[in-house]
């Protein structure tokens, strides 16, 4: 199988920061709003994208955040079961998440063939690259505009 690891902020909503969202969370279709006001809003397609996603690829996220902040806005969101494995954790080494994620699959049966990285920055690309060398990365906003030009990308990638 293909594992496709997502970053969160900035790649699948318009917040750059989702852990400084402070509770209650409020949902509004596809957006969250705090007990301050701040908004977080999905990018358009995200869901589609998802529900397109999770019959072709193991999906799974790769966030510099804090998993006791997030998870509930991808809960209230009804994102979560979307994904397998996921890190959410306070540190930038998108490498050690992505390589732990595979070892969880391999031990839980799942063969991983390719690894394909989506990420709206490059910072943490060098890292990952020389820690998984066959991984792919997708520069989200530059390599695609849109969700759909993603699925269509992943779809010609095969």
């Amino acid at each position: 199988m293909k594992l496709l690891v997502l970053d969160l902020d900035g790649t699948l909503w318009d917040h750059k920061d989702a852990s400084r969202l402070v509770p209650p969370l409020k949902v509004v279709g596809n957006k969250v709003i705090d007990a301050y006001g701040e908004e977080l809003s999905l990018f358009p397609g995200v869901r589609e994208f998802l529900e397109w996603a999770k019959d072709r690829f193991l999906l799974s996220v790769a966030s510099w955040n804090l998993e006791e902040f997030v998870r509930p806005i991808l809960e209230a969101l009804k994102l979560w079961d979307y994904f397998i494995f996921p890190k959410i954790e306070g540190h930038p080494d998108k490498a050690n998440m992505i390589e732990r994620t595979i070892s969880e699959l391999k031990a839980a049966g799942y063969k991983v063939d390719e690894v394909i990285y989506v990420d709206d920055r490059i910072i943490h690309v060098n890292g990952v690259v020389s820690a998984i060398p066959n991984l792919k990365f997708i520069h989200m906003w530059t390599d695609v505009k849109s969700f759909e030009e993603l699925r269509k990308l992943l779809d010609r990638m095969g």
